[in-house]
């Protein structure tokens, strides 16, 4: 069933309630090495360092309030000090990298601590960590502009920079005029024409101003440049772009990242907005990125729009970029959400299978950093095997069967070495591997090595020793897929006696769903029917094999929706309930004890045949006794 978008939003965000960046205690390294007397003086923001609740924006600004205000009380604080002031900074805005304010307040904070290098260096780590804020970026650059003046070259490579980030933004003319104000001051009109020839086709909230400035710039060097722009027209198309989006930019009340859920019209307004930009001609795919990038500035914890994006991406052929957005996403999403991570693992398989060999160690680490994280998930060494057998146990039809055996055994050395070594709890296996096994990992890459046994290398006997030996593992005791494998064995070498001892264990040794047990129970039946002839299934009856074990023809039915049912210990009430009303007659029905079905033709030429005699005949007769098993069996015993 399809969910709602509001139910499906709704959902993404309780379940990023518990996020993989906080802790229930902050940090105590930030309290390291500070002086008794400091720690007494300053006791009401200990305990804001050591109570911090990181899921909770008012304990957050709180904290960093407190810290702002040490630097107002110590005018010359210790190096200890100091690097106390920084942690607390450097901790919130690890896990929090989209708060571009406390960025601005950590710049300044800095900045007295310890000059400006250090106040410049840490706008530097902002613009890093958070590059699509044009707030940090145009912080940076009027800092860079102000104090570094004749680093041209430098401030040039940081204005490009910035434009690929912040230039689509439609609020980014704060950027765009510090741009232009820039190259004016250096005097390059050529660097000039081509900033108003972007910009002129971007829709910006100050548009017409630049069209303005565009004109007047085009008239003013019109024999300096060959400007090649119809100025109208260009404009009056993005003038179209302009009233287009802003119905749905003027409904933006919350642009930028906080901590608790946004609001249900802010989400479908976002929803409404990608859709218009991927369906309109006139949005490009760099406006249509960046409203993405923005969507997802707000939304950061909602992996609806995360999935939107990277499908958007895989579908415009931006795989380099795709990926960067793949890995931006599953770590910030929980662990608890899947969708994005599922699609992450896909998204590398099939780059591998297209021939990006580069991609093969991004993708075992995620394998490994999912299976730890979903360790019932045996999706991932599935997929592994099927890699590396690929890769480094390939092998062609231009090979010789003797390579194509060789690699075929080999491959199976290496599932029996890696099995071995888990089990031994030794470190001598493929470390890739080892990283993806668990003890509910452990039953696939045995049933792998079972196969290449059987259905490869054609080793029953080898196959049969690894049933026996890895049955009695208790890792082995749920697996569905190794029992089933099992069963398929015993059936594809008519091991009857295996058969009956496998059915038998089912419920009690054999734990495995209840559905799969009636389906097994009813496959073996009808392949006991199909392969067991009547007359050996009445010598095993009248020699007494049953008695204690499963009858395959009357005890199985018992087995259907009660896997724990057995004989023992149903003593004489056994014949009783199977023979209500008619004594002797269920198990011991009447059989003819000369039989001449399977006489030989040549023995009756002389003679004619014998007549027949029976077995159990005489109970036949015996009187009808009616056991009324509802009274005994449940009213008298509850």
């Amino acid at each position: 069933m399809e969910i709602h978008t509001s139910e499906r939003h709704r959902t993404d965000f309780q379940r990023s309630k518990v996020m993989n960046a906080t802790n229930s205690r902050g940090d105590l390294n930030i309290l390291t090495g500070l002086d008794v007397g400091f720690l007494r003086d300053n006791g009401e923001w200990v305990t804001q360092v050591e109570s911090i609740a990181w899921d909770n924006i008012v304990s957050l600004d709180s904290l960093v309030k407190s810290t702002e205000q040490l630097v107002l009380k110590y005018s010359s604080p210790n190096e200890v000090i100091k690097k106390s002031i920084q942690k607390v900074f450097e901790n919130v805005l690890t896990r929090y990298p989209l708060f571009f304010g406390y960025w601005k307040r950590f710049t300044a904070v800095q900045y007295q601590l310890n000059g400006l290098e250090s106040s410049i260096e840490v706008l530097s780590r902002a613009v890093d960590a958070f590059p699509h804020s044009l707030d940090l970026w145009c912080a940076y650059l009027n800092v860079l502009m102000a104090n570094n003046a004749d680093r041209v070259d430098q401030i040039r490579i940081n204005f490009e920079i910035a434009r690929d980030f912040v230039g689509f933004q439609f609020l980014s003319h704060p950027f765009w005029d510090k741009y232009i104000e820039f190259e004016t001051a250096q005097g390059q009109i050529d660097k000039l024409a081509a900033i108003y020839q972007a910009i002129s086709r971007i829709p910006l909230h100050q548009y017409s101003k630049y069209y303005t400035a565009y004109k007047e710039f085009a008239q003013s060097n019109s024999s300096k440049l060959q400007i090649d722009d119809d100025i109208d027209q260009v404009f009056s198309i993005t003038q179209q772009l302009v009233n287009s989006v802003w119905k749905f930019e003027s409904q933006i009340s919350q642009s930028y990242f906080n901590l608790g859920p946004l609001a249900q019209k802010e989400l479908d307004n976002w929803d409404q907005y990608l859709n218009f930009a991927i369906d309109s001609e006139l949005v490009s795919n760099q406006l249509t990125k960046c409203i993405f990038q923005r969507c997802l500035i707000p939304c950061r914890y909602y992996e609806h729009f995360w999935v939107r994006f990277c499908s958007w991406m895989e579908r415009n052929d931006e795989k380099a970029s795709c990926l960067e957005v793949y890995q931006q996403g599953v770590q910030v999403l929980p662990t608890d959400v899947r969708k994005l991570r599922q699609n992450y693992l896909s998204f590398l398989k099939e780059s591998l299978r297209i021939g990006n060999q580069n991609l093969l160690e991004v993708y075992v680490l995620a394998m490994a950093e999912y299976s730890g994280l979903y360790p019932t998930e045996t999706s991932f060494i599935k997929d592994f095997l099927m890699i590396i057998k690929q890769r480094e146990f390939a092998s062609s039809l231009s090979q010789s069967d003797q390579e194509i055996l060789a690699q075929q055994v080999a491959f199976s050395a290496y599932l029996e070495k890696n099995v071995r070594m888990f089990l031994r709890q030794q470190e001598d296996g493929d470390e890739r591997l080892q990283n993806l096994l668990n003890d509910s990992t452990l039953p696939i890459i045995v049933v792998e090595l079972i196969k290449s046994s059987y259905l490869i290398l054609k080793n029953n006997l080898q196959t049969k020793a690894y049933f026996t030996e890895f049955g009695k593992l208790p890792q082995m005791k749920f697996s569905t897929t190794f029992w089933l494998t099992h069963y398929k064995f015993l059936k594809a070498t008519v091991d009857i006696n295996g058969l009956e001892e496998f059915v038998t264990k089912l419920g009690t040794e054999i734990k495995i769903p209840t559905t799969i047990i009636n389906d097994i129970v009813g496959d073996f039946k009808s392949f006991f029917l199909t392969n067991v002839g009547i007359s050996d299934y009445e010598r095993e009856v009248s020699g007494g094999r049953y008695k204690m074990g499963l009858d395959p023809l009357v005890d199985l039915e018992f087995k259907i929706n009660n896997p724990l049912w057995s004989k023992q210990g149903l003593g004489a009430l056994k014949r009783d309930n199977r023979d209500n009303g008619h004594p002797g007659l269920y198990l011991d029905k009447p059989v003819i004890s000369n039989t001449i079905v399977e006489c030989q033709s040549k023995d009756l030429v002389d003679k004619p045949p014998p007549l027949p005699t029976f077995r159990n005949l005489e109970k036949v007769n015996k009187a009808a006794v009616h056991k009324d098993f509802f009274s005994t069996d449940y009213l008298y015993q509850t």
